[in-house]
């Protein structure tokens, strides 16, 4: 089942910036509500931007996109811009077969976001 154990911090130098780290599985469902809680949470806070860390991400289906379309969609409600970064050559075939890469701000690492 979806490990969605998704955590977030802060980023250290980047204060207003919040890190989520994705689990292995992103299939909706439970995992949708995990991130859209943790979201939320992150609204609360001085968070400018959100990057979301998809380097553990092993399965992706169409719900764990729509969860991720969701949460950009959560976050603009809150002037809080989100990106994408560290996709696994699956997760990255995936959002260009899809048409979301164009949606999504994707960066290689944490260290390519400027």
């Amino acid at each position: 089942m979806g490990e969605h154990n998704y955590t977030f911090s802060m980023i250290e130098g980047k204060e207003d910036t919040a890190l989520i780290k994705l689990g292995s599985h992103v299939l909706g469902g439970t995992d949708a509500l995990a991130f859209t809680n943790i979201l939320n949470d992150i609204s609360k806070t001085p968070a400018k931007s959100v990057v979301v860390d998809c380097s553990s991400v092993e399965v992706m289906n169409s719900s764990g996109l729509g969860m991720l379309v969701s949460g950009l969609t959560t976050l603009k409600k809150y002037n809080i811009a989100m990106s994408l970064i560290s996709l696994p050559h699956k997760v990255e075939d995936l959002m260009k077969m899809t048409r979301l890469d164009s949606i999504f701000k994707i960066y290689a690492d944490i260290n390519s976001i400027t």
